[in-house]
């Protein structure tokens, strides 16, 4: 699925990590937004930047793009993209694709060449379909709640340092959702994520409505209750300001999980202390799927992804590692993430639920 052997090269790996600080450099935190148990502090960037590619709602919507399943039979981490148009595309990786023969979401952050069919990386957001109920794929107005977005993520980065593949452990992603819906008392008769989504529908739209993009706000860092979680930046804040909603929905699908309203404690230097940590973790590099190339961050502090092209950082997102004994969400004990390869294969082609 990769395109060649992995670039993990000294140098290559250096290049990359002085980019990731560049581009976190090239941006200032401004005056935080609170709305229910979130708040956003807007990254700002004060430089003109323009996107020359389509989003993925963009390509779908007018019919630029179709996503279908590998083949009749389906392939459960992939999916093919078939972009017609003359412009690149750009998949937001979390981004979640509904139909088909089950729902999934985006392992990575993709530029699809113009005019080019791939394979793209995903995983299944659905345990309970392998049916179809429509040929093609639909785009969907959120992305993967954002700590099962940090699991699948750390995931994914296992797996690409230790055997160059851009999968998850769908084991555990299924288990997240399954933990998820029960904590948020929501049922679903396939399991679907995005069925959670919908239950709580009405509070998740408040966010949005709650959160919108300032002047020169190319980003945002995040806040769930009193603890830093991530932050999502781009290249151009005309791609930021279409995908933030998509965004907004991911966070606030667990801050409204929160059952106690404390007072916030705007935590301003922790927000300070996540740009310096992402900009200085370890990276490594690997071929992209499409266009660039592809950065995985690790380290102890946090845990992240970003694309990269012609030295140009297109989409960077970082979570705070909640593996951190500190943190209200650590969970000891737990073993690595990556199961051996004759575990994952048996979720690689569905004959049936």
């Amino acid at each position: 699925m990769t395109n060649g052997n992995s670039m993990k090269s000294s140098d290559m790996n250096l290049t990359e990590m002085n980019l990731i600080q560049g581009r976190i450099e090239e941006v200032t935190l401004g005056e935080p937004i609170v709305f229910g148990q979130m708040a956003m502090f807007p990254m700002l960037d004060g430089t003109e930047s323009t996107a020359d590619y389509l989003t993925l709602d963009e390509s779908i919507s007018n019919g630029y793009a179709s996503v279908t399943e590998i083949d009749e039979d389906g392939n459960v981490p992939e999916l093919n993209f078939k972009n017609s148009c003359e412009k690149r595309i750009f998949l937001m990786e979390g981004e979640e694709l509904v139909g088909a023969k089950q729902n999934r979401t985006l392992n990575l952050s993709i530029l699809v060449p113009a005019e080019k069919e791939i394979t793209i990386p995903v995983t299944c957001v659905e345990s309970g379909r392998w049916s179809y109920d429509s040929p093609r794929f639909k785009t969907s107005n959120r992305a993967h709640f954002s700590r099962g977005r940090r699991e699948k993520m750390a995931s994914v980065s296992d797996h690409m340092n230790m055997c160059n593949e851009p999968e998850a452990d769908q084991s555990e992603v299924w288990n997240e959702i399954s933990s998820k819906a029960e904590r948020m008392k929501s049922y679903s008769p396939t399991s679907a994520m995005g069925d959670i989504f919908e239950d709580h529908r009405k509070r998740v739209s408040d966010y949005v409505k709650a959160f919108t993009a300032v002047e020169d706000q190319a980003g945002m860092l995040v806040m769930v209750g009193n603890d830093i979680v991530g932050l999502d930046l781009f290249d151009s804040k005309e791609t930021f300001k279409k995908l933030m909603p998509k965004l907004i929905r991911s966070f606030a699908l667990d801050a409204i999980e929160l059952s106690t309203k404390k007072p916030y404690q705007l935590k301003i230097k922790d927000a300070e202390e996540l740009l310096k940590k992402s900009a200085a973790a370890n990276v490594s590099a690997h071929p992209g799927i499409g266009d660039g190339n592809n950065i995985r961050l690790q380290n102890e502090e946090v845990v992240g992804g970003a694309l990269v092209l012609d030295y140009q950082v297109i989409h960077l997102s970082v979570f705070r590692n909640d593996d951190l004994p500190e943190s209200r969400n650590y969970r000891p004990g737990r073993g690595s993430r990556v199961r051996r390869a004759s575990h994952r294969r048996g979720h690689r082609r569905r004959e049936g639920l």
